[in-house]
C-alpha cells in the first residue's frame, strides 16, 4: 500500500511539473525573442512536448526536419542544415531570455548543445533534468520530486554543501580569469567605453535607400509635390530601424544624450561633434567613406551585388551577397562591425553595417551581447592597443531569418 501511495504521489506531481513546463514554454514564446518568429517557436514547442511525453529518443535531426520544417523523408541532413541552424538560434534566444532581469526565479528550459532533447530545472537546481525520460530508461527514485523543489517543497540536505562548493569553484574561476586578463586594459574588456564615457552627445547616423518604383513617393511627380526629390526617401528599412532602436536603448541605459540624423542630411561637422554611430552600408555614404580606409571595405552597389573586401589578402578575399536572388531565398549575409577612434573625425566611431538587412541586424545583435566583445578581445594579438578593432561577421539566413553572428575575420590596431 505504501508503494502504491508513493507511485500515485509521483504521478500527481509529474502532472504539476509538466504543466509548469508548458506554462514556462508559453512565457518564452510570448517574449520578444520568439513572438515575431514562426519556425523557432515551432521547434521549441515540438521538442518540449516530445520530451515531456517520454519520446526523447525520437528527437533526431531527420525527424525534426520532416515534422517541424516540412522536409521530405529522404532530405540530405549533411547538405541541408536547417535543423542545426534553427536549434542554435533557439538556444541563443533562450539564453537571451534568461539573461534579462526578472527571469531569475523562473523554471529553466534548455536545449543543450549537441542535443535536440529539452532539459528542465528549477532556479535552485544546478543540473538540468528531463521530466519525460526516453523510453527504455528508468527515472531515479524521487527524481521528479527533487527536480522542482519550488513545487514539491522538498529540500536537499546537501544544498549548503553544494552551495559552498560552488562558491569555491567560482572564486577559483574568478582568480584564473583575473590572471588571464592581467595586463589587459579596461578598454579591452569594454570596447564601447569611449562612447559611453564621452561627455559629448552621440550622433546616430542612419542611411536611407532610394525609393523603388513600387514604393509610395517613387513617382517623380509625387516626390515633387511633396517638395522632395526621389532620393530623399525617409522610409527606413526594418533592419536599420531595429538597429537604431537597439542603440537608443543602450545609450539611454548608459545615460547618454543622442540625436538621430539621416545620412543624407549629416555633415562632416555633425560627425565631429561627438561619438558617431553609423548604421547601414550601401544606403549610408558615411559608412562607405569611413570604412574606405580600413582593411575590410564595402564594394558594389545596393542594386546588383554587395560585397566586403579584405584589401590585405592576396588575392583579395571577398564575401558577397547577390541581390538578384530574392530576399526570401538568400542563405547568407555579412556585416562589418568597427569600433575605433577615427583620426579624421577625432571622435569615437562605431559602425554596424551589413551587406543586406540580415547583416545589419546581425551587427547590432553582436554588439548587444558583451560576451561577444569579450570573445573578440581574446582573439587580439599581444601587442594590441585595446582600442581599435574591425570585424567581419557572417550569418546564415533561412527564409529571411538570421542565425547567430559568426566572426570570420578581424583586424586589431
Amino acid at each position: 500500500m505504501a508503494d502504491l501511495q508513493k507511485s500515485t504521489e509521483l504521478t500527481d506531481l509529474s502532472v504539476v511539473d509538466k504543466q509548469a513546463v508548458q506554462q514556462q514554454v508559453e512565457r518564452l514564446l510570448a517574449s520578444s525573442h520568439f513572438k515575431n518568429s514562426r519556425r523557432y517557436p515551432d521547434l521549441l514547442r515540438f521538442v518540449v512536448e516530445r520530451t515531456l511525453h517520454g519520446n526523447a529518443d525520437t528527437l533526431k535531426e531527420r525527424t525534426l526536419g520532416i515534422e517541424v520544417f516540412g522536409r521530405e523523408p529522404g532530405f540530405d541532413t549533411a547538405g541541408d542544415s536547417i535543423v542545426r541552424v534553427a536549434a542554435a538560434e533557439v538556444r541563443k534566444r533562450i539564453a537571451q531570455y534568461y539573461q534579462e532581469d526578472g527571469h531569475e526565479d523562473e523554471l529553466r528550459i534548455d536545449l543543450p548543445s549537441g542535443s535536440y532533447v529539452a532539459r528542465f530545472r528549477s532556479p535552485q537546481s544546478p543540473a538540468p533534468i528531463s521530466v519525460g525520460a526516453p523510453k527504455g530508461t528508468k527515472a531515479a527514485p524521487n527524481e521528479r520530486i527533487s527536480q522542482f523543489p519550488h513545487y514539491s517543497g522538498v529540500s536537499s540536505p546537501w544544498k549548503k554543501v553544494t552551495m559552498a562548493a560552488a562558491t569555491l569553484l567560482l572564486i577559483a574561476l574568478a582568480t584564473v580569469a583575473g590572471i588571464r586578463f592581467l595586463g589587459r586594459s579596461a578598454d579591452q574588456r569594454d570596447l564601447l567605453d569611449p562612447i559611453w564615457k564621452s561627455p559629448r552627445e552621440s550622433i546616430l547616423c542612419i542611411g536611407t535607400p532610394q525609393l523603388a518604383q513600387n514604393q509610395p513617393g517613387a513617382n517623380d511627380q509625387t516626390a515633387a509635390a511633396l517638395g522632395e526629390p526621389t532620393a530623399n526617401n525617409t522610409l527606413l528599412p526594418f533592419a536599420d530601424a531595429m538597429t537604431l532602436s537597439r542603440f537608443e536603448v543602450l545609450l539611454n541605459r548608459h545615460g547618454k544624450q543622442d540625436r538621430v540624423q539621416l545620412a543624407r542630411s549629416t555633415t562632416f561637422s555633425d560627425l565631429r561633434s561627438g561619438p558617431a554611430i553609423l548604421i547601414g552600408a550601401f544606403d549610408n555614404p558615411w559608412t562607405l567613406r569611413l570604412t574606405g580606409k580600413m582593411r575590410f571595405r564595402f564594394s558594389g552597389t545596393d542594386e546588383m551585388e554587395g560585397e566586403i573586401v579584405d584589401t590585405r589578402a592576396t588575392p583579395n578575399k571577398r564575401w558577397n551577397v547577390d541581390f538578384h536572388i530574392p530576399y526570401s531565398d538568400r542563405t547568407q549575409d555579412y556585416a562589418i562591425v568597427a569600433i575605433a577612434h577615427d583620426e579624421t573625425l577625432d571622435q569615437p566611431l562605431l559602425i554596424a553595417a551589413g551587406i543586406g538587412p540580415n547583416g545589419t541586424m546581425t551587427a547590432s545583435e553582436f554588439l548587444l551581447n558583451t560576451s561577444n566583445l569579450e570573445a573578440l578581445a581574446k582573439r587580439a594579438p599581444a601587442n594590441w592597443s585595446g582600442k581599435n578593432v574591425e570585424v567581419v561577421l557572417a550569418t546564415q539566413v533561412i527564409q529571411g531569418n538570421s542565425g547567430p553572428p559568426q566572426i570570420v575575420a578581424a583586424e586589431f590596431w
